[in-house]
């Protein structure tokens, strides 16, 4: 009787295990494992339980791997339950791929079929019938577990499997991570086509902007008001180029991804804006530069009032230096 518990002490103490135990269960079994947990913690044995062990806002799956990968034995509550839970196979798969056959105890809690993929995993590992092997018989069996993981469990229903079965095993192993692959590409293009759409619509909406303010600034040009709404006219049109630019930085998110034909070419409307600012300033400029002449020549203080308002208007286009001089010399 010492040699298990011997064993198992020497196991855990050269090894990194965090826990002697994972019970890993359908929540439709909860009260199984409960009694499980219990017998296994009266005698000195620590379990991870994932209502117990898991922080809230954690990392679910990434902590429920890393809880098998530190327990000493891997503890399955078998049964229909457990057969039909995805949370329970998706632990039963990494057992298998991370932990010594020795060290996987499948516990039977009732005579539901195995389905045959689960066959495939465990059909060399020997099964603890709970009809022979009562909850209080876990402690030993998993101390011996724990002493001895190359070795095997005990006394329990072992499901044989043919020599082509290992042929399946890694062709089974690659299927499901086939399909993981495809369906996670599938979850990124369905990603990226909503994102696409989404900006697509927010690109549309800055096309609409752009209509508007730059009807709005021909319409101010066509007026009698035209010269009176001279800045309203510029700040117009400065703010469609700047929603032009919005409007580029959207489409050029989807230069390689397939979805470019989503956006239409903005070239047109820049160049149609740029155009139109351009024409503002070289009018406002010439008006300048033509009082300015005349302030130079006559000295008027309304002409030096006018070439300061043109060039102001000129400036607030692009900026210009040599501009910047006139202006600072009729402030003078």
């Amino acid at each position: 009787m010492m040699a298990p518990v011997l064993g198992a002490i020497i196991f855990l103490y050269l090894s990194d295990v965090k826990y002697d135990v994972f019970i890993s269960y359908s929540r439709k079994d909860t009260k199984a494992a409960d009694k499980v947990c219990e017998a296994l913690n009266a005698a000195g044995l620590s379990c991870f339980i994932d209502r117990e062990g898991i922080d809230g806002g954690a990392n679910f799956p990434k902590v429920l791997a890393n809880a098998i990968d530190d327990s000493g034995v891997f503890l399955l509550l078998a049964g229909k339950n457990a057969y039909d839970s995805r949370f329970t196979q998706a632990e039963i798969l990494h057992a298998f791929k991370h932990k010594r056959s020795g060290c996987i105890i499948p516990y039977l809690l009732d005579d539901s079929k195995m389905p045959s993929d689960l066959e495939f995993l465990l059909g060399n590992v020997n099964w603890v019938d709970s009809a022979v092997h009562p909850v209080q018989d876990l402690p030993d069996i998993v101390k011996k577990a724990l002493a001895n993981p190359d070795q095997g469990t005990i006394g329990g229903r072992k499901v044989r499997r043919k020599w082509y079965v290992w042929l399946l095993i890694p062709l089974f192993i690659a299927i499901v991570s086939l399909i993981a692959i495809l369906v996670g590409n599938d979850m990124k293009q369905k990603a990226a086509e909503k994102a696409a759409l989404a900006h697509r619509a927010a690109f549309q909406a800055c096309l609409e902007r752009v209509d508007s303010l730059t009807s709005a600034a021909a319409a101010m040009g066509r007026s009698e008001q035209a010269i009176e709404t001279t800045s309203q006219q510029i700040a117009f049109l400065k703010a469609a180029e700047a929603g032009l630019h919005s409007a580029d930085s959207l489409r050029s998110l989807h230069t390689i991804d397939g979805y470019i034909g989503l956006f239409s070419d903005t070239g047109k409307r820049s160049a149609a804006v740029r155009s139109a600012l351009d024409s503002m300033y070289n009018a406002w400029n010439e008006y300048a530069m033509e009082s300015y002449r005349l302030w130079r020549v006559t000295g008027s203080s309304s002409e030096a009032e006018n070439a300061l308002d043109c060039i102001n208007h000129a400036l607030s286009v692009k900026p210009d230096s040599g501009l910047e001089s006139i202006k600072l010399e009729l402030t003078k």
